[in-house]
């Protein structure tokens, strides 16, 4: 039976994954937040899952999560998939700085912590590294810029990973999604009521009034693909015989894709024309 670790399973994408990859026969160690998560993920789950309480911000738990999956699977681990992730939006001085450093944290750090913990491990299988990047770690849209920044990093971090570990045979590969119906949408309408309230007369809301109008329009009425669209890719990706480098999903991604082919300039004004209207 071949293993995997997938981080940030309790919903979305994860969630996606972790139930796709059990009910293919692997077994999966999913990363949660909490007990009841992980009760939550096991109603609906067929095959070999085995939720961990996992904060991928910490080292105790990703070391702890480590020996585990060493312990129970004689130091072997066929794949992990990087996916836990949080995702805050607003233009940059409407972001508290704790928002900032916890999106960071979470999205670059906490995966490759995960990743270093777990490297050992994969090594002795020549197992796959699957990292959940974005479209906006291809193309960085106003608003979004924190959230952006951490997806740049997942790519780059990637990119290296890639050549580092090839002596190895340990593929590394990123996914970039564009919308996907998730929970991070709610999530996203919870802190703009929270905002709304607390900032109403902000000078940040004057300033950026129509980015932010967007966003929340974005927030309130998402459109975007099912989650399991892309646990279809992650499967893919951790078992083809030639898995790609990159797995653009959805045909929202692969539009905007194209904007890093444009000159600055042009680019620029298509997407200001966009953010900017009123």
């Amino acid at each position: 039976m071949k293993t995997v670790v997938i981080t940030g399973t309790s919903s979305g994408i994860g969630k996606a994954c972790a139930l796709r990859m059990a009910s293919d026969g692997w077994r999966v160690y999913a990363g949660v937040r909490s007990k009841d998560d992980g009760q939550a993920l096991l109603a609906g789950a067929t095959g070999d899952l085995r939720p961990v309480i996992v904060d991928v911000t910490s080292d105790a738990d990703t070391e702890a999560l480590a020996g585990r999956v060493s312990a129970e699977n004689g130091g072997r681990l066929d794949g992990l998939v990087n996916n836990a992730g949080v995702y805050i939006n607003g233009p940059l001085e409407y972001i508290a700085m704790d928002e900032l450093r916890t999106m960071t944290n979470v999205n670059v750090i906490g995966l490759m912590g995960v990743t270093r913990a777990l490297l050992p491990a994969l090594r002795e299988t020549s197992g796959r590294i699957v990292n959940i990047s974005s479209i906006s770690g291809l193309v960085a849209l106003p608003g979004v810029s924190g959230y952006a920044a951490t997806k740049f990093a997942v790519e780059a971090v990637t990119d290296s990973l890639r050549v580092e570990l090839a002596p190895f045979d340990v593929h590394v590969c990123a996914v970039e999604p564009g919308s996907i119906q998730t929970e991070i949408w709610r999530k996203g309408r919870e802190r703009d009521a929270a905002h709304a309230q607390a900032d109403e007369q902000s000078e940040a809301e004057r300033l950026y009034a129509p980015v932010i109008k967007l966003l929340r329009k974005l927030n309130e009425n998402p459109k975007g693909i099912p989650a399991e669209e892309v646990a279809d890719v992650v499967a893919d990706a951790l078992t083809s015989s030639n898995p790609d480098n990159r797995y653009l999903v959805g045909k929202d991604a692969k539009a905007l894709a194209l904007l890093r082919k444009l000159p600055d300039a042009l680019r620029d004004r298509l997407i200001a024309a966009r953010a900017w209207r009123s």
